[in-house]
């Protein structure tokens, strides 16, 4: 075995941190106030102070020259190899903003652009650990390379999360060469990277990555590991017969900096990313469709029930008795009661609860493509669990695949707690404060705008009927479009995006859709959005991560007018969207259109919902959005208590 090699698997098991376990009692108690303390802090003042003094360094580090700039850069490198610029009390604050103005200078003469206080502010704010809340349009994708490079001096890898392949590559090429500037190599690992070049890349000083990729590459390295799960067990391996003979894939977990911090470690977290292997055939594929043949003959109410909160059916005492009269004296696996309704079940959920254009997509392969419910991306090489997945593609008359042999799995609520040092940035985290503090004892600030946001949020607008609303919506756009305002229209589903689209074209009016089937255009359709007289359907994928700039004369029409067409469970998602709009002082409006029979009151206010008119339109989806967010929070809860028995048990 290599010397490099060996050194890397002990930096791979020194970097991994196994998380304190749930605190109860008045442990909690004590954490939950500190908690509080930490995000109610009059930060702000503070950070607005610091990034002065870092503005003040300007005129100096401007003058000088390029081998003097480097001189000064290889100071402040010595520093931060010393440990002195990760967060915590022996933080070197003075040479820190030190860095900070070489880091902004860096920017300046290589990308051309000298970052704001409020950056600066936000870069400082995550290079302290914490998870900024900047608006859309401010500017992450520069701050973070902020944060990046000081964090990268040390000479550890940082890793930068991003959500999608585009922005991961997109990202490192646009910030490489202020990296390059300050003696960083920069990589970035994307799903076509082949295996050599995965392990270059995570060798880099800063490297762009997906948290699928990065998770998916860990958990293969655990599988090369086997067994092994501390330093002292790889020590002995190593001495006794030398069992890992080449490189792993990620050289250990130091420092990461989550973009999106709100989608990918509250909303996805509870997501477990499974490496499996599949075998060619299903056995069991006979048995999926008689189990569907058999929901055919069941009715609602009389044989079943739907639980539409958590989306799947439930058996009812006659259903139990018509499945014994169907089924009558066939042997084998209907025998067994259990495992009969278990299928049968299954077989109902996707039936009923299922929608091809909501929940799925069936690809030109024929391949059932699971959407992100939060983002409405397909999620690549994604299936469901027991038998779901199988008991839709019988639905949907496509190959039914064979059931995976799990080999590895891990969450990404579990993984990023295994970061020693972590930092994060969003449009929306203010609301989650309180979980980012109790999953992953990271406060939260928010970030003052540039320019003071001139957004026109205009009243709700209700509807007793989905027709009614979509006729209301074409409407209001139509009237727009003939002044010539960019709209960008909202919805939460593919389905949803192909109506709206189908409602405009049969009134004559151009536009453009985008969804979770034109990912690959998704960025330059998003870029237009903004342009004069510009039409665009998104899912609320909405091209996060890429500006929408006005075109000439659109501000003197208002700017861009967004609609969002349903409310969204987490009303966080709500103000992502509308943020898209009134960027950086543009002007710019947004409006909520939604009606009793949208997905958030069907599972959330199923009664309530008819009342709508008494209870109000704004305080019925108050009420069905905290309801839906509480559901998603003890599902995560649940989730973590699983994770920190996992970490005890099996703490790698």
């Amino acid at each position: 075995m290599s010397q490099l090699a060996a050194d890397e698997l002990w930096s791979i098991f020194d970097a991994r941190r196994v998380k304190q376990p749930e605190l109860t009692g008045f442990d909690m108690a004590v954490a939950g106030l500190v908690g509080v303390y930490k995000n109610r802090l009059p930060y702000l003042s503070y950070l607005r102070k610091q990034a002065e003094r870092i503005e003040l360094m300007e005129k100096e580090v401007h003058t000088l020259g390029s081998n003097r700039f480097k001189e000064e850069v290889d100071k402040i490198k010595e520093i931060a190899h010393l440990g002195r610029f990760n967060p915590g009390k022996y933080q070197d604050t003075p040479s820190l903003e030190r860095g900070m103005a070489l880091v902004r200078e860096a920017a300046w003469r290589s990308v051309g652009k000298r970052p704001f206080k409020v950056q600066v502010m936000g870069a400082m704010a995550m290079a302290e650990g914490y998870i900024v809340e900047m608006a859309t349009g401010e500017g992450k994708t520069l701050t973070a390379s902020l944060t990046a490079s000081l964090w990268a001096l040390a000479g550890k890898p940082v890793n930068v999360i991003t959500v999608n392949d585009y922005l991961v590559q997109r990202d490192a090429e646009l910030m490489g060469p202020v990296y390059d500037m300050m003696g960083l190599r920069t990589g970035f690992v994307v799903h076509d990277t082949n295996p050599m070049q995965r392990i270059d890349h995570y060798r880099r000083d800063v490297v762009y990555v997906t948290s699928k990729e990065l998770v998916a590459d860990f958990l293969r390295d655990q599988l090369i590991l086997g067994t092994l799960r501390t330093s002292a067990q790889t020590a002995i391996t190593l001495l006794a017969n030398q069992a890992i003979r080449q490189p792993l894939m990620v050289p250990g977990l130091f420092k990461v900096i989550v973009d999106e911090a709100d989608s990918l470690l509250i909303d996805e977290a509870v997501t477990p990313l499974i490496i499996s292997n599949s075998p060619s055939e299903e056995a069991n594929a006979k048995h999926y469709r008689a189990a569907h043949h058999l929901a055919e003959n069941l009715e609602e109410g009389a044989h079943f029930k739907i639980d539409w909160t958590v989306r799947n059916c439930e058996m009812l005492p006659g259903g139990e008795d018509k499945l014994d009269e169907l089924v009558g004296n066939d042997e084998g696996i209907w025998k067994g009661r259990r495992r009969r309704e278990e299928l049968v079940t299954q077989a109902l959920t996707a039936r009923h609860c299922y929608v091809r254009g909501e929940q799925y997509l069936v690809g030109d392969d024929g391949k059932v493509q699971i959407i992100d419910e939060f983002t409405g991306r397909i999620m690549a090489d994604r299936s469901w669990r027991h038998g779901l997945h199988q008991a839709i593609e019988v639905k949907e008359e496509v190959t039914v695949t064979a059931d995976k042999e799990n080999l590895a799995r891990l969450s990404f609520q579990r993984f990023f707690r295994q970061f020693p040092i972590m930092c994060g940035m969003t449009g929306t985290a203010w609301e989650s404060a309180g979980e980012m503090w109790q999953i992953y004892r990271r406060p939260v600030v928010r970030i003052p705008t540039n320019k003071p946001c001139v957004r026109e949020q205009l009243p709700v607008r209700f509807f007793e009927t989905t027709d009614q609303k979509y006729d209301a919506v074409v409407e209001r756009v139509v009237d727009l479009h003939k002044k010539g305002v960019p709209i960008l229209i909202g919805t939460r589903s593919v389905l949803a995006s192909l109506e709206v689209g189908k409602r405009l074209q049969a009134r004559q009016t151009a536009h453009r859709v985008l969804n979770a089937t034109q990912t690959a255009q998704e960025a330059s359709i998003i870029a237009e959005a903004g342009q004069h007289g510009k039409i665009t359907v998104a899912t609320n994928m909405a091209g996060r991560g890429t500006d929408i700039i006005l075109g000439r004369g659109v501000a003197e029409l208002g700017g861009l007018h967004v609609i969002s067409t349903e409310p969204h469970g987490s009303g966080r998602v709500d103000r992502q969207l509308f943020g898209r709009s009134a960027r950086q002082g543009d002007p710019g409006s947004a409006q909520l259109f939604a009606c009793k029979d949208d997905d958030v009151f069907v599972r959330h206010a199923k009664k309530l919902r008819f009342l709508w008119r008494a209870v109000g339109a704004q305080r019925l989806i108050r009420m069905a959005q905290n309801r839906a967010e509480r559901l998603a929070r003890f599902n995560r809860k649940q989730v973590l208590k699983n994770d920190d028995w996992m970490d005890q048990a099996v703490p790698f």
